[in-house]
């Protein structure tokens, strides 16, 4: 018997420590970066095209809130809309900075960095508020999801890049997350939480205001928790969303049938992923790209926070005219958490903006992923659909969006700010992009200050 018990009592002492040797094995692990930081080329030139860029930003909480619901607000900074105008050239140390000019406008990072529209002559942006602002000295909650909802979308005049102007903030339905414009600017696609309203198409006016209205019920599989970010397609006659707790995209005939709008699906929704955040459609509509950011692989929010593999970059081709059903051409693996991507205007290059796991507050020790953030280029072949990567770490917190410039010669990221105490700015890091058969992005170490919270950025070619 006392030997029974005395091998019982090995086998368990073996089991705990093996148990403690893989814990802090893997605890070893996570001091080491998934990838290096990315050097500043010396004395690097900067040409960057277009018209104007829009910025969003959300002063209500800092990067880290998602983590431990400490807002951090500095009073007298607020939510805004920034308009940088372009062209961009810093091609000499004493270049003259860009205008600049910031209008105060509600918005949210909490949905996917898809909160801005601009029509398509470029005068007019909208902006949905996503959650509101929250009483005057209210820093904390007990989980950021007591955030209060929102219910506005704000239309901004930015025909005059200096002087931006509010047109008009209209409610719309609770919590408007995410904004398409459709190719023809006709109709705005509005993704609500709002039961039996959970997709909205406005129809514009021709001064740019909201007009009619006309909301879907997007129930699917019985359970309203559908519908979370939707793109219009560029021929204007379909929708996709993704769906099913961003696990899948559904795709949606949009027809105007005895003057109402009507919106029927297009076959079954496609099962993509773990968790899928906003897709975008290439110019000529032949596919869909959308990340996978993996951050529900193991069924609780706080394990996958901190313990998620590196995401993907998934293509799917959408050609309805020809009878096939849509179907998974390539996948990629990038970084970590790849939120948000730019798609080149030739549409041969991608760049996901990994935020990987700078949302974890400063309390915590290292952690693998914490320090800073990555862009992953992918090489996007327009014909078969195909990809190839590379990664290129650098500072900040919680980038969640980019966007290529007119040529796609530079790239810009919006970083929402940096890990400092009660930090006050976010700013806009720009990048070259170096042409050949293997494209690299170069650092260019240019940066541009933003009202803190930068996380969606629009370019107006």
């Amino acid at each position: 018997m006392i030997f029974l018990k005395s091998k019982w009592l090995k086998r368990v002492l073996l089991a705990g420590l093996g148990v403690l040797l893989a814990l802090l094995s893997y605890g070893l692990l996570q001091l080491i970066e998934p990838v290096r930081i990315a050097p500043i080329t010396p004395n690097a030139s900067l040409q960057f095209t277009g018209q104007a860029l829009l910025v969003a930003s959300d002063a209500d909480m800092v990067a880290t809130a998602y983590a431990d619901a400490k807002l951090d607000r500095v009073p007298g900074i607020e939510d805004a809309l920034t308009v940088v105008t372009l062209p961009l050239d810093v091609t000499q140390p004493d270049s003259a900075q860009p205008a600049i000019a910031s209008i105060q406008v509600y918005n949210s990072v909490m949905s996917w960095p898809q909160i801005i529209a601009v029509s398509p002559d470029g005068q007019r942006a909208y902006v949905a508020e996503v959650r509101s602002r929250p009483a005057d000295g209210i820093q904390e909650f007990e989980h950021i999801d007591e955030m209060p909802s929102g219910a506005h979308i704000t239309v901004v005049d930015i025909s005059n890049r200096s002087q931006p102007s509010v047109i008009e903030r209209v409610n719309v339905g609770r919590n408007p997350k995410h904004l398409s414009i459709s190719p023809d600017g006709r109709f705005l696609a509005v993704n609500l939480t709002e039961p039996e309203k959970e997709l909205l198409i406005v129809e514009l006016q021709v001064d740019g205001r909201l007009g009619q209205r006309s909301y879907f019920p997007m129930e699917m599989d019985d359970a309203r928790r559908d519908n979370q970010a939707t793109i219009w397609h560029p021929s204007g006659r379909y929708l996709a969303m993704t769906q099913h707790q961003n696990r899948r995209i559904g795709f949606y005939q949009v027809q105007m049938i005895d003057g109402a709008i009507a919106v029927t699906p297009v076959g079954e929704p496609l099962t993509l992923g773990n968790h899928l955040s906003n897709p975008r459609f290439t110019a000529d509509g032949r596919f869909l790209l959308v990340p996978d950011l993996k951050w529900s692989i193991y069924g609780n929010r706080t394990l996958s926070a901190l313990l998620n593999p590196k995401g993907e970059m998934i293509a799917v081709q959408f050609e309805p005219d020809s009878g096939q059903l849509p179907e998974v051409v390539s996948r990629a693996e990038v970084g970590l958490s790849p939120e948000g991507f730019a798609l080149s205007p030739d549409n041969s290059l991608i760049a996901t903006v990994n935020m990987q796991r700078t949302y974890l507050p400063n309390f915590m020790p290292a952690w693998r992923g914490k320090p800073y953030s990555s862009l992953s280029l992918v090489q996007f072949d327009p014909v078969s659909g195909q990809f190839t990567v590379e990664e290129y770490g650098f500072e900040g917190l919680l980038p969640e969006q980019a966007t290529f410039d007119a040529t796609g010669n530079s790239l810009a990221v919006v970083i929402y700010n940096y890990r400092e105490p009660s930090p006050k700015t976010g700013a806009i890091e720009f990048w070259n992009v170096i042409p050949g058969n293997f494209p690299s992005l170069e650092r260019t170490g240019y940066t541009l200050e933003v009202v803190r919270g930068a996380h969606d950025i629009v370019l107006l070619p």
